[in-house]
């Protein structure tokens, strides 16, 4: 995997310090983390602490390329756990792919040569921090296959989508509006490129083709009469994709930033930036146990309850969380209303020793409790006194010390 941890930290705080990362926008009907993603009746007792299962949440690559062999578009999927369904998560494909000191920029869709995905998906893993259980690189074949149990779908279009032929020749695929599209038309958008034209310009189609899917899926096309067991991972693409099609599907697009011309983009491409806030709160709450951490040595694994509803106030915890060097291994949204104050729940009482981080969430109880889920160190339930805070020291604690990149 290609992810550096430090760099990834200290572009978080450079990012966010300066306040240029984009504002989150909650889509309609996303719901983030899954509220039974932990299992109670495969808990463990240990020493009399019961240790809860966190559900397998798998994520396949799922990637486009148009007759050039080019990447077109990227996209993750988390399965749920414990039941069909699942949340496909847009990606840029010219994302800025994190990179060792020496090596040359580059965007994800750059690693994918000759038609051998290894480094390709191998950026995508260290960009979002997971490992991916399956891929799947598709021509027009091969999504005209995946997506022609889905049938004629409802598409809302902000722009005309244009694509380049191999000829040189710009032709219209669809036109700015709503309307119903058939597959083949549907395919198109997603392979769709035309020359010159910003990444800018052509998310927001990928962002129209994948909710007008998940809107025709509703709450699962039934493809099979299954009795599968859901508890594991799928062992190919399209079984993988099977199971994500009987269920309902929910939908993410991460906010991206240009990638300005300097050290991080000399040559002034086309190149895009993703908030790691971000990345790590939607990757923690639909697909946990696929995150791999930040790989340092003795970083406290955090599981964060919400009960805001309010994806702006799970980032602003994420970001003080990683700041501070904890690994944030679960996020989930919880019943309501808030309590008053942020809770600390512990096992372990060493674990409260005096580390500041008073000074990154504000005031907060604590609780010792006998059960916890499994690689959890602490559990912080965020309270109205969070909130507050935030609002009143937006900016990061000044002793923050970023490591030096490796």
């Amino acid at each position: 995997m290609t992810a550096i941890p430090q760099r990834q930290k200290k572009r978080l705080l450079i990012a966010l310090c300066c306040g240029i990362a984009s504002a989150l926008i909650l889509p309609a009907g996303l719901v983030i983390g899954y509220n039974s993603v932990l299992n109670s009746n495969s808990g463990t007792n240990v020493n009399d602490i019961k240790v809860l299962k966190i559900l397998d949440t798998p994520v396949a690559l799922l990637a486009t390329v148009n007759d050039s062999n080019e990447i077109t578009t990227v996209s993750v999927i988390a399965l749920a756990g414990g039941s069909y369904g699942g949340t496909i998560i847009s990606i840029p494909s010219r994302t800025q792919a994190e990179v060792a000191q020496g090596e040359a920029p580059r965007r994800i869709f750059d690693s994918y040569i000759n038609g051998d995905p290894t480094a390709f998906v191998a950026d995508v893993e260290g960009l979002l921090n997971v490992t991916i259980s399956a891929v799947g690189i598709l021509n027009r074949d091969d999504l005209l296959r995946l997506l022609g149990p889905v049938g004629p779908v409802e598409i809302l279009l902000d722009s005309d989508v244009r694509n380049t032929t191999q000829d040189g020749a710009t032709l219209t695929v669809a036109k700015i509006g709503k309307t119903t599209i058939d597959t083949f038309s549907l395919v198109s958008i997603l392979l769709a490129r035309q020359i010159d034209q910003s990444e800018a310009a052509r998310f927001n189609h990928h962002k129209s083709v994948w909710t007008a899917i998940a809107n025709t899926v509703g709450l699962g096309l039934r493809l099979q009469s299954s009795k599968a067991d859901l508890l594991e991972t799928p062992l190919d693409f399209a079984s993988f994709m099977q199971r994500l099609f009987n269920g309902p599907i929910q939908f993410w697009q991460f906010a991206a930033t240009a990638v300005p011309i300097g050290i991080d983009n000399p040559n002034g491409l086309d190149m895009f930036s993703l908030d790691p806030s971000e990345v790590t709160m939607i990757m923690a709450s639909v697909a946990p146990t696929s995150v791999t951490g930040s790989g340092v040595a003795g970083a406290l694994g955090v599981q964060v309850d919400s009960p805001f509803n309010d994806p702006a106030v799970s980032r602003e915890i994420v970001r003080r969380l990683v700041a501070i060097g904890f690994d944030v291994a679960l996020v989930r949204e919880v019943p309501g209303p808030p309590q008053d104050t942020t809770e600390l729940r512990y096992v372990d009482s060493n674990l409260l020793a005096d580390i500041g981080l008073k000074d990154f969430i504000g005031d907060f109880e604590t609780a010792q409790t006998r059960e916890r889920a499994q690689g959890i160190d602490l559990q912080i339930v965020l309270g109205k006194s969070f909130v507050a805070f935030a609002k009143d020291n937006p900016d990061l604690p000044a002793t923050t010390v970023v490591p030096p990149e490796e």
